[in-house]
């Protein structure tokens, strides 16, 4: 509560992404294994996911993972590509959307549907033009090519932003993301290793969670 009102959509997510620190990316993962991924990431301690809309049956994992784990975790599209995209994630039951990209349509979108937008970004200008637009979160993407030095330096100017670090991230370097200014990280194949999950082996991929949560955890 605040002011005697509940929190907005974005106010949540805030919350949510400064205590939990991190966002699981699924990508290209079929349906029938998402529930046991989810299960695996859930009891690794991940409490935040985006589905990627260029899975196979992205929108019907998304609803499907919503009505069994929406509850205790909080699920969102990734890949959104457009003010289309963006609809049909949110009528699938995505809590936020995330992007590689900055699209206007997308962000409007969201604004429209009450839902976080995290465009894709990496300069000042795009950062800039993405809040402009609406964007109350920023994906710096693909960090890894640039490194924590840049988070930092790039919030000297712009330390008001909220700026999510994706790309290349895992449990040895994730520190120095969050410590470099990040409010949250997004972790893909270093973290659902899909040979993992092609042997059904989802113990290892919750104990992948467990250390990269204790990485990022004070």
């Amino acid at each position: 509560m605040r002011n005697g009102r509940h929190m907005t959509s974005n106010q949540q997510f805030l919350h949510h992404i400064q205590q939990e620190k991190l966002i699981a990316i699924i990508r290209g993962i079929p349906q029938q294994l998402m529930a046991p991924l989810f299960e695996a990431l859930y009891e690794g301690g991940i409490r935040i996911v985006e589905v990627t809309m260029n899975s196979p049956d992205a929108l019907q994992s998304i609803r499907a993972m919503n009505d069994q784990f929406g509850t205790k975790m909080m699920i969102g599209a990734g890949t959104v590509l457009d003010g289309a995209m963006a609809w049909a994630a949110v009528e699938a039951g995505s809590r936020f959307l995330l992007a590689p990209n900055l699209d206007e349509e997308m962000i409007r979108t969201a604004i429209q549907l009450g839902i976080p937008s995290i465009p894709g970004v990496l300069t000042p200008s795009e950062i800039m033009i993405a809040v402009r637009l609406g964007a109350p979160f920023v994906k710096l993407f693909p960090i890894s090519s640039f490194g924590p030095k840049y988070i930092q330096e790039i919030r000297a100017p712009l330390d008001q932003i909220n700026m999510i670090a994706v790309g290349g991230i895992h449990e040895s370097n994730a520190r120095a993301y969050l410590e470099a200014g990040a409010i949250g990280l997004g972790v893909g194949g270093s973290l659902i290793d899909k040979s993992f999950v092609a042997a059904g082996d989802f113990k290892a991929i919750t104990e992948k969670a467990k250390r990269l949560v204790s990485a990022v955890q004070d």
